[in-house]
């Protein structure tokens, strides 16, 4: 460790990156195109058609929207959803408004296993058990996000609120050879609308009285040539804050407040060449979940701390708050040859997430506050890749893809910072004494037994740089009618660099300054993948699969007392069997399977000041997760009542830590933290034995449209935020009713809609955190209700 005075980050664009990025915006090609559905007019800039699968003339007038077929892309070619041997939740734009999910943590009730909780800002997601449960740019999540086909490693999320979107497909367990690092639980794709030949636009706007709640979309589609079409889509919204500030000041906590645009465009180059340009920016404003309360003190150091017993209210002497400012842009170019369709893509994703706030005590006590001046993350990534077509040798019974990936970012804070006692006079021996012996020996050398001075604050400034290659390749085989084999595998190998990881002290009028040392690691890995599906009836499909996947190793960059650590990557080797059905003319549709995932090096979180550092990621040595998932939808009085529709979803899940020694945790009699935990046998975090979903709706025709009534209800039986498993870090069961009423008038493509949600008023956390001055919590909002209007023309 090196003293020094003071520390400035220093971040720059790598050249390599900057290079493949111009290139690509300049000639930049993707996977063709497949083939269009009849009356698609769309510009050929995405490789997969725009509609849901075409059904039989008979079964048009009676299909309901939650039994349309969807198509995707999971294995990077245009399929229907049950022909794909991968256990996939997929959802065209009609299914999503059809079930009111609007942002990422709506998905939790209508896919199984899946579990979407928020803490600091940044997205929790766990898919089967599996995720990230820390929010510091290092610690990238476990279930990759992609939009359009592009990679957005961020934890924050670029997609809070969707805007127009053509699909979103969830496709579960490990996906290490198609979509590569970080893919260890799954992957969530999100497909934007593109531009088409035909003008049209789309308005979504919706109202909540109850805290204000406005929420506004719109898309609109222009072409400007017969080669060339623009599309932009919009959004804004704002509500009061669910939360209310009551902390003596008289302020108030600022309202949430999203907004965001995508522009796009699309150039037909060519019968055979097509080139898609992206642009975006975001940002979300407000308080997300670091508005919380602290609602069970420590015995130690909260010991003089009042625990918050009142639902909705904030303590908080540091008022919290937190903006989140996105932006990216991409390039795709399709070019189809004869035997083999190539593409080429470039992107560029940048993310800062500033006047960041959290009261580390929370509650008016002045005793601890987190934040940052400034967290940042900076991705570029190129992708060439090759995918077999009508014309390629063997198409008939060999369909395959390969590719060539690379990814440069870097990211971290400049700075942030950890500020404990503000404005206040206390002896520092009743800090000093609550401390571990280090790190009360450290603290009482640092200010010389003088007595607390007004404020003590850590600024730390860290930043990781990543660069990544990858190759990958995957070819499936007809062997007979009924039986088809898939091999792939993807080489990657990665380059992760503590460029710098400094703290300065500020005490009184003095400041110190100390850097920890630069490290590097390089890591090397194989993912390989193993599928058969057989096809023993119509519209049966059942598979087996063995595949890996591999989380990245990363550092911990802001390490306060010590050296920051290397994290090691996580591997998981995934066995599945699984089965896709239809029956009764397609009026039943029922998916199943039953899986098991070993999972070397299981990175976890903790975040304490006392264990020696500020945010802290983790191996767990071993972890097993073993599950069941069953997704219906059912049409069960087609010829009588053709729409009333029936469906619902489940995941069993027994996820354990089966190799944790030396785990940090919370000791119950003092709370303050420790780091030789055995948690072997312990339940994963954020992953509840069960959850499902059980849905019902009943539409009618009326004159000029249809009318639609539905309800769902939600449960999840709870689950755990810390791997030590103690009952303070329990989230308790629960259960939320959702319903809508909703009228269509064809004429002028108008619907609208009455919708309530949470329903039976349940209080659930979107997060708890626990620090070394008790749990706190941030409630999901209450019981409201509103009114939706979507109108297409």
């Amino acid at each position: 460790m090196t003293k020094r005075r003071s520390s400035t980050a220093r971040a720059g664009a790598p050249r390599l990156s900057a290079a493949l990025i111009a290139g690509s915006a300049a000639l930049l090609p993707a996977v063709a195109p497949a083939q269009q559905d009849a009356g698609d007019d769309s510009l050929p800039t995405l490789p997969v058609p725009q509609a849901a699968a075409a059904i039989p003339d008979d079964d048009a007038s009676t299909r309901p929207t939650l039994l349309e077929e969807v198509i995707v892309t999971a294995r990077k070619r245009a399929e229907p959803l049950q022909d794909v041997p991968v256990s996939i939740s997929a959802f065209n734009a009609d299914q999503l408004d059809a079930r009111g999910i609007q942002d990422v943590r709506d998905l939790t009730t209508a896919v199984p296993g899946l579990t979407v909780t928020d803490l600091g800002g940044y997205n929790l997601i766990y898919l089967r058990g599996i995720g990230t449960d820390i929010f510091i740019p290092s610690a990238e999540p476990s279930v990759a996000t992609y939009l359009d086909g592009v990679y957005f490693p961020s934890g924050h999320s670029l997609a809070q609120a969707f805007g127009a979107i053509d699909r979103i497909e969830v496709l579960k367990g490990p996906q290490g050879t198609l979509f590569g690092r970080n893919s260890t639980g799954g992957a969530v794709s999100i497909w934007s609308r593109n531009p088409g030949q035909t003008a049209e636009t789309s308005i979504q706007t919706s109202y909540a009285p109850r805290f204000d709640d406005t929420r506004t979309r719109v898309y609109t589609n222009l072409p400007l040539t017969s080669d060339v079409a623009a599309s932009l889509s919009a959004y804004y919204n704002r509500a009061d804050n669910v939360y209310r500030l009551d902390n003596g000041t008289g302020d108030h906590l600022p309202p949430e407040i999203g907004k965001g645009a995508r522009i796009k465009l699309g150039i037909r180059l060519g019968d055979e060449v097509s080139l898609l340009l992206t642009g975006l920016a975001a940002q979300q404003r407000g308080t997300s979940t670091t508005a919380s309360a602290n609602v069970d003190p420590t015995p130690l150091l909260g010991a003089t701390l009042p625990a918050e017993t009142r639902d909705y209210v904030v303590t908080a002497n540091s008022e919290p708050k937190l903006t989140t400012d996105s932006r990216a842009a991409y390039a795709i170019l399709n070019w189809n040859h004869p035997g083999v369709d190539a593409r080429l893509l470039g992107s560029y994703y940048f993310v800062r997430a500033h006047d960041y706030v959290y009261d580390f005590d929370d509650t008016r006590e002045p005793v601890a506050t987190y934040g940052a001046d400034s967290e940042y993350q900076r991705f570029y990534t190129s992708e060439l890749q090759f995918t077999s077509n009508a014309d390629s040798w063997a198409s008939s019974w060999l369909k395959w893809v390969g590719g060539l990936y690379y990814l440069s970012s870097e990211g971290g804070y400049d700075p942030g910072y950890l500020r404990l006692v503000d404005s206040v006079q206390l002896p520092i021996s009743n800090i000093v004494s609550a401390l571990p012996p280090a790190l009360g020996s450290s603290l009482d050398a640092l200010l010389g037994n003088s007595g607390l001075p007004e404020s003590l604050t850590f600024y730390f400034t860290g930043l990781l740089k990543t660069e990544s290659y990858s190759a990958y390749v995957q070819s499936t085989a007809s062997l007979t009618d009924w039986l088809d084999l898939t091999l792939g595998g993807r080489w990657q190998r990665e380059k992760r660099r503590l460029a710098q990881s400094d703290v300065d002290v500020g005490a009184a009028d003095a400041l110190l300054g100390y850097s920890f040392s630069p490290a590097e690691t390089s890591a090397t890995n194989f993912s390989p993948k193993v599928s058969l599906d057989f096809r023993p009836l119509q519209d049966v499909l059942l598979y087996a699969s063995f595949q890996q996947g591999y989380k990245s190793g990363t550092y911990n960059i802001i390490n306060i007392f010590a050296q920051p650590e290397y994290v090691k990557p996580e591997q998981v080797t995934a066995y599945e069997l699984g089965l896709k059905t239809e029956w009764f003319a397609h009026s039943l549709r029922l998916n199943a399977a039953v899986f098991e995932n070993d999972i070397k090096n299981l990175q976890t979180g903790f975040m304490s000041f006392t264990s020696g550092g500020a945010i802290n990621l983790e191996n767990a040595g071993r972890a097993r997760i073993r599950g069941v998932e069953v997704e219906t939808i059912w049409q069960p009085l087609r010829s009588f009542d053709p729409g009333l529709v029936v469906s619902g979803n489940g995941s069993w899940l027994d996820a354990r830590y089966t190799d944790y020694e030396n785990g940090r945790g919370f000791d119950e009699s003092t709370g303050l933290a420790y780091g030789n935990g055995n948690f072997s046998g312990n339940r994963i975090v954020r992953t509840p034995k069960f959850s499902g979903t059980a849905s019902i709706s009943q539409s009618f025709a009326l004159p000029g449209g249809q009318l639609e009534v539905a309800g769902d209800y939600y449960y999840n039986s709870g689950y755990y935020y810390l791997a030590q498993n103690t009952a303070d870090t329990f989230e308790d069961a629960y259960g939320i009713v959702n319903a809508r009423i909703s009228y269509l008038y064809r004429r002028h493509g108008l619907r609208v809609t009455l919708f309530g949600d949470n329903l039976g008023d349940e209080r659930y956390n979107l997060a708890q955190f626990h620090t070394d001055f008790g749990r706190e919590d941030t409630l999901a909002p209450p019981r409201t209700w509103g009114l939706r209007l979507n109108w297409d023309f």
